[in-house]
């Protein structure tokens, strides 16, 4: 059982690069609605900070903000989560074209809008859910301790809701119900690719960190995680999910 998973471990390890770097120029294109979600917090006046490449809401700013405020960090969270929809979206529809020989200019277009709106609506709800959370914990006091904890749990039936809305052309519901799905019967690659993820993104942050570039470090963290890093996590994430088809190569 322990050489079959590290096979298809190698075997998705061995896809990911191979549709990266074969579709590079096609997916960089596509990241950059990532890049320009991700820097919309940073340049609009809101309560937020980077980590790790993130961006995160300070709870405890929330008391302070005036009604045009709320009216700017909504519109703008809501502009940045449609980019990040719509670059996750094209990127999945990257990796069908290849793995199933389908014309890719083709099903960009037929499908960006529909499939782009239903994972941003997949993306709206997710995003309540951990603005909840967030602030249960830190009326209660553990912001710190069970929020984390609480949100992994909440990305179950959203992590691989966006690939199965591409790749099998499903509901918003039925996709979350095979996010769920798809997580139990592969929990292997799952953590898998949690690690992978945790890896990829310790180590650029890590570098970055220490050394000295004039106080851009954590900008820097951020492009290079939308254009390179994130990108190749979304690849990633639609060959473990496609992987159940065992008759696509």
């Amino acid at each position: 059982m322990f050489v079959k998973n590290s096979d298809n471990m190698m075997g998705i390890i061995k896809h990911t690069i191979k549709a990266y770097t074969k579709n590079l120029n096609l997916i960089f294109v596509f990241s950059i609605p990532l890049l320009i979600a991700f820097l919309i917090p940073i340049f609009v006046q809101l309560p937020t900070f980077s980590a790790a490449g993130g961006i995160y809401l300070r709870t405890g700013s929330l008391p302070n903000l005036s009604l045009i405020d709320i009216i700017i960090m909504v519109c703008s969270f809501l502009i940045s989560l449609y980019l990040i929809s719509l670059a996750i979206v094209n990127i999945n529809l990257i990796i069908k074209a290849q793995r199933t020989s389908l014309n890719i200019k083709r099903e960009v277009i037929k499908r960006m809008k529909t499939s782009t709106l239903n994972v941003f609506l997949l993306y709206i709800t997710f995003t309540l859910i951990l603005f909840a959370i967030q602030l249960l914990t830190y009326r209660i006091g553990m912001q710190n301790i069970l929020a984390p904890i609480l949100s992994l749990l909440a990305a179950v039936p959203f992590f691989y809701a966006p690939s199965a809305l591409v790749i099998d052309d499903v509901s918003p519901e039925k996709a979350v119900l095979s996010s769920i799905n798809h997580i139990r019967r592969k929990i292997l690659s799952f953590i898998f690719f949690l690690i992978v993820g945790f890896i990829l993104i310790s180590i650029l942050t890590f570098v970055l960190l220490n050394i000295n570039l004039g106080g851009i470090e954590s900008l820097l963290i951020i492009v290079l995680n939308s254009l390179i890093i994130i990108p190749i996590l979304v690849v990633m994430q639609t060959q473990i999910f496609i992987s159940k088809y065992s008759i696509i190569h």
